[in-house]
């Protein structure tokens, strides 16, 4: 198409949007977009799952420190993510961020592979969440009864049915979503508030501050600044999946608006429960070895602060009730996402995914993909724990590679020139800083991330995210040279003066 009939993003930015979308209502509020967005990232509930990699690898001051810098990482990377969703509210996300901001030449390519990504790492987010869920149950079961141990085909039937709920209500039951995670949000916040006043009221034998904060334990069996930087990797976790709220943008009203303001009040509300939590809890402990080796860490720790088996569990069945209310959020965004992808011709029969169930206005076709996919994939749980996880860590280093690409093209092609005016702005100094930072902090601690937590390594305790990662970049471009370079073409936008379509370069 000549130049005379269709302008590319560069040339005239203000005229371009994402093209409008009359398919799926706008049934939340800024609260409940706000309670969807924390109930997925959770911050104290996540480092509740995962602080135990850092404790292992630093005690205490590697669990505290750690948070700290993931923290401040990741307050930084979310800033500059937000302003992009304030420039593209789209539900597609980091890839129709990237289409936007890249070259006429490659945006096509660029939205594809992130666009993947983000489905990949967004399907393993729910495994993971729902793994975790069925794990806890399964462990509770046994503190219970200890001549039980959960096969790993039970706990594979457990993950199987929570799944089955959380789709279930997110397939027939939308309208109850927006309220459900109002609900969840108070919950979070009430489980934090009994958990924090419950361990520091309870406790009998407290550890000093200097244990806490100085007195710094490395068993990895690599030297101390290497395991630090590897263990930075998992206190990332506690800050996962902070692009919820932009992959429902097309139901949430204002969301040039409403969507970096939930992203910045999910961090917000994410720092300040969880760095109180994990000083509160680190206090407490009397028995690290115990809570390292133990099947369900937090519930060791709720026992060592209050000394009762009813008051520990009653903590932790809190905690899981919490966290199944996340997995029902991890399945709306995966859904909401891949039906964004679809529609823009991103999957093989798009055509199939992208379509939207009339009665209850849901993109049932693509949520259902998505829980075929983690049902299969959690087969392989069965056969090796191992390579289960090495799958799950995938979706950390999948999901901040997304968050940062955006920003390093921006940054690099010109702020100015390809992000157009917006409710959220950085500023000139700011945003190019948070840009440059994530893109190189992100850079540098994925290379970290792919290290084995122990050395020397073993077959069992190897590190397969690289391995991974290969294969499904692979993949990516397998489908891409298989045919998917001749057909997409991008996400829709809207040309004022113009009908929808796509932007092309040139010719």
């Amino acid at each position: 198409m000549g130049s005379s009939t269709m302008k590319t993003v560069a040339d005239d930015q203000e005229s371009v949007k994402p093209a409008s979308n009359h398919e799926l209502v706008q049934r939340f509020s800024i609260l409940s977009t706000l309670a969807l967005g924390f109930s997925m990232t959770n911050s104290w509930l996540g480092y509740s799952a995962t602080f135990i990699t850092p404790l292992d690898m630093g005690g205490s001051p590697m669990v505290f420190f750690g948070l700290i810098v993931a923290s401040i990482a990741c307050c930084i990377i979310t800033a500059g993510l937000a302003e992009l969703a304030s420039a593209f509210p789209s539900s597609g996300g980091q890839y129709h961020f990237a289409y936007m901001v890249a070259s006429p030449k490659y945006r096509s390519l660029v939205a594809f592979v992130i666009g993947w990504l983000s489905i990949a790492a967004w399907c393993l987010t729910s495994a993971s969440t729902a793994i975790v869920c069925a794990q806890m149950a399964g462990s509770l079961a046994t503190i219970y009864n200890p001549s039980y141990t959960a096969a790993a085909w039970q706990t594979y039937l457990i993950y199987l049915l929570i799944m089955i709920l959380a789709t279930c209500i997110v397939c027939f039951s939308p309208n109850v979503i927006p309220r459900g995670e109002i609900i969840l949000l108070w919950c979070s916040v009430a489980g934090f508030v009994a958990s924090f006043v419950t361990v520091l009221a309870t406790q009998r034998h407290p550890q000093s501050a200097k244990a806490v904060f100085i007195e710094y334990k490395n068993e990895s069996g690599w030297d101390d600044g290497t395991s630090f930087i590897v263990g930075l990797g998992t206190c990332m976790y506690a800050y996962l999946a902070i692009d919820g709220a932009t992959h429902i943008a097309e139901e949430v009203p204002c969301p040039a608006k409403n969507v970096p303001k939930a992203m910045g009040m999910t961090m917000l509300i994410g720092m300040f429960t969880v760095i109180p939590w994990t000083i509160a809890f680190l206090f407490t402990l009397t028995d690290i070895d115990a809570i390292i080796s133990s099947a369900i860490p937090i519930h060791t720790v709720y026992n060592q602060a209050t000394n009762s088996e009813t008051a520990a569990t009653v903590l932790t069945v809190w905690i899981l009730f919490i966290y199944s209310g996340a997995l029902v959020s991890c399945v709306v965004t995966t859904g909401r996402l891949t039906y964004a992808f679809s529609r823009d011709g991103g999957l093989p029969f798009s055509s199939f995914f992208s379509r939207v169930d009339s009665r209850n206005q849901v993109p049932i076709n693509a949520t259902l993909a998505c829980f075929g996919f983690v049902s299969l994939y959690g087969l392989i749980y069965i056969g090796s724990t191992t390579a289960f996880n090495s799958f799950i860590s995938m979706s950390i280093m999948s999901l901040n590679i997304t968050y940062v690409a955006p920003q390093a093209i921006a940054v690099w092609r010109g702020r100015d020139s390809v992000l157009p005016e917006r409710p959220f702005r950085l500023g000139r100094y700011v945003g190019t800083f948070c840009n440059w930072f994530s893109t190189l902090w992100v850079a540098f601690i994925s290379v970290m991330f792919c290290f084995p937590t122990t050395n020397p390594t073993t077959v069992e305790s190897m590190n397969y995210v690289s391995v991974v990662l290969v294969g499904i970049s692979a993949a990516i471009f397998a489908l891409w040279f298989g045919g998917k370079r001749k057909t997409f073409v991008g996400p829709e936008i809207v040309i004022e003066g113009a009908a929808p379509g796509h932007t092309h370069e040139s010719e």
